[in-house]
């Protein structure tokens, strides 16, 4: 049994990966102030005792936690615990101005893509920023777009705006809100569709070519059902986790 972690700025995901498979996962909220000691306590809630776990890979966008979240996992884990940076493999030529400003996560989610599809393809990641990266025709990771994820949007909308009641991020049954609560899921829902969708279009434009879409990230459930064409994948990131654990532990 393999264990791949995702530690992002929200949320920490955590897979089981069994003969190339997820049998089981969990995820809990990435808190910078607990020890390692907490964390181990709550990772012992959920790791079943019949898991046996041979090696573990850790993607983080939170420094802090990286160090804390592998110090938890050594008393569960009995092999190796990788760190997804540059100096593991991943058979994925990087080609951007500077390959080490990108983020272990959008690294792991394009090797989750290629195992699953053949360049070129977008990959549009919801999750608190949207992230849309691109694996060219010829095989190469070639660049990113960033923008506010669906909740920092609303929250950031209702912080600001003192008359917006805070509301659920899901979405409404017409664009045309009647009232604030739809009009506010209206705006941040169907807009953030409806720009990963252009989005898409215009990155095929300017390459030249067509492109496999593909949707991940935690809340690419609430937009699955707007957006065009996209090939749902929610468990991108820690799929290509587990390649890469693969890839440099049989070397």
């Amino acid at each position: 049994m393999i264990l791949c972690v995702d530690i992002g700025n929200t949320s920490i995901k955590c897979g089981f990966y069994d003969d190339e498979k997820m049998v089981d996962f969990f995820a809990i909220d990435s808190s910078r102030e607990r020890s390692s000691y907490q964390y181990s306590a709550i990772l012992n809630t959920f790791i079943k005792d019949s898991f046996e776990i041979d090696g573990a890979i850790i993607s983080s966008v939170v420094p802090s936690l990286t160090t804390t979240l592998k110090l938890a996992l050594q008393s569960f884990v009995k092999g190796k615990i990788l760190i997804l940076n540059k100096n593991l493999k991943t058979k994925l030529p990087i080609k951007i101005d500077n390959p080490n400003e990108l983020g272990s996560d959008l690294l792991a989610g394009a090797i989750g893509a290629k195992m699953k599809y053949e360049p070129p393809f977008v990959v549009a990641d919801l999750g608190t920023a949207t992230k849309l990266y691109v694996v060219s025709k010829e095989g190469f990771f070639i660049g990113v777009i960033i923008g506010a994820g669906m909740d920092v949007s609303l929250k950031a909308l209702v912080d600001k705006t003192s008359l917006l009641l805070e509301t659920p991020l899901e979405a409404p049954s017409k664009i045309i809100g009647k009232n604030t609560k739809d009009s506010i899921q209206s705006g941040i829902v169907y807009g953030q569709a409806y720009m990963i969708s252009e989005f898409a279009r215009r990155i095929e434009n300017e390459l030249g070519y067509k492109l496999t879409r593909v949707l991940t990230g935690g809340f690419s459930n609430i937009i699955k059902q707007e957006v065009v064409c996209f090939n749902h994948e929610p468990n991108l990131v820690l799929d290509g986790l587990y390649h890469i654990y693969k890839m440099n532990i049989e070397r």
